[in-house]
């Protein structure tokens, strides 16, 4: 069935309990798992070149180290589930893109992933991220939607 799933991951919630689900699924089938997280880059308005340097390093600063700390706790989670894990950092304007890029790359037979997450207000059916993967997709996707 399936050997290799995407799950990508914003560290909200929900995003963290499709985690868990694809995990247990990734388990059951015997496959290993990349678990992705999809940085945003650093945008620059009207400002000055010092003040530009200064918040773009403190930007990427914290962004490394959430990003760090997000795909960590979910690599411990496959760990104590038994799943094979790898982690994956990627920056990309369109968050939906660098995940069918890294199913693509990483060879994945399956995204696993959140109805939405934290970016803007959440959709009432799928968010907007989520809309973009299944629609642009080779790859076949498993969204996990919170019940009730």
């Amino acid at each position: 069935m399936y050997k290799h799933i995407l799950i990508p991951t914003d560290g909200s919630a929900l995003s963290t309990e499709g985690v868990v689900n694809a995990l247990n699924l990734a388990r059951a089938l015997g496959a290993q798992v990349t678990i992705l997280t999809v940085e945003e880059p650093f945008h620059v308005f009207a400002m000055g070149a010092a003040q530009v340097a200064h918040n773009l390093n403190e930007y990427q600063d914290q962004i490394r180290a959430q990003a760090e700390r997000l795909l960590s706790a979910a690599a411990s989670q496959a760990r104590e589930a038994g799943v094979p894990c790898e982690t994956l950092r990627a920056t990309h304007e369109d968050p939906y893109q660098a995940i069918i890029d890294a199913a693509r790359e990483r060879h994945c037979d399956l995204i696993a992933m959140a109805s939405h997450g934290r970016r803007g207000m959440a959709a009432v059916v799928l968010g907007s991220q989520t809309q973009k993967v299944l629609a642009h997709s080779t790859t076949p996707v498993l969204v996990y939607r919170k019940k009730g």
